[in-house]
């Protein structure tokens, strides 16, 4: 009851986090009140109701086997489909880069997997690569990101590789939980990582990532918006 309890608020400050980050860049990224008013508060309604969704079906341990990537893949196809929207595109541009890397500190969560494995409620060829990896990217995020805020020479090159990282060990952790079964002793709590924390982390680094290939020089201005290749309106 405890992890439950502690998985469901970590999560829900994560996605404030995110919705905020979001919210920050909205404004900066249009000057139209309406507009800015529309889209934070969807935002804030589409994110609590997903929370709350995923929560209660989750606690019912509905998902299970193949239902989690294919729960994983239907969130990556919504996120980047959004993306073909020009007011959502220009808000993603307009969130400072630092903010975007510092965020997947979260990932540092993952290391429950490393628990549940000394506890033996988990196999160790999933558990193992699964946690450490979560772990590591955790760790290193605040670090990138005060490279890129303070403008540091090398901060794109490590940003980048950094994000390709933690992009890997995601896809590495849904494969081997995929290929081997191993995933499918993943329950409530613990399945709120997959099914919700690991499709967003995945968006995330894949929206500093296309802007940091996209940014002309690899110095950065403090506080200054990554951009997609256009100036946000």
């Amino acid at each position: 009851m405890t992890l439950a309890f502690l998985q469901v608020i970590l999560q829900s400050i994560s996605s404030t986090l995110h919705w905020l980050g979001f919210s920050f860049g909205v404004c900066a990224a249009s000057h139209d009140k309406s507009q800015q008013r529309h889209w934070i508060i969807g935002a804030a309604l589409v994110s609590a109701l997903w929370l709350v969704s995923i929560v209660v079906v989750g606690a019912d341990n509905v998902f299970q086997g193949r239902a989690i990537p294919a729960t994983l893949l239907a969130t990556l196809a919504a996120g980047y489909l959004l993306l073909l929207s020009p007011t959502f595109r220009g808000s993603i541009a307009a969130i400072p880069q630092h903010w975007l890397i510092a965020i997947q500190t979260f990932r540092i969560v993952g290391g429950v997997f490393l628990v549940r494995y000394f506890a033996g409620q988990l196999p160790g060829i999933f558990a193992i690569p699964a946690g450490v990896g979560d772990v590591v990217t955790g760790l290193l995020a605040p670090l990138v990101a005060y490279w890129w805020f303070v403008g540091r020479s090398y901060a794109r090159g490590a940003a980048i590789a950094w994000n390709l990282f933690g992009m890997a060990d995601l896809i590495n952790a849904v494969a081997i939980g995929a290929l081997t079964g191993a995933g499918g002793g993943i329950v409530f709590p613990i399945v709120l990582i997959p099914i919700y924390g690991v499709p967003r982390a995945f968006l995330i680094h894949s929206y500093s990532l296309i802007g940091l290939l996209r940014q002309s020089s690899p110095r950065h201005e403090p506080r200054a918006a990554l951009r997609y290749g256009f100036e946000a309106s």
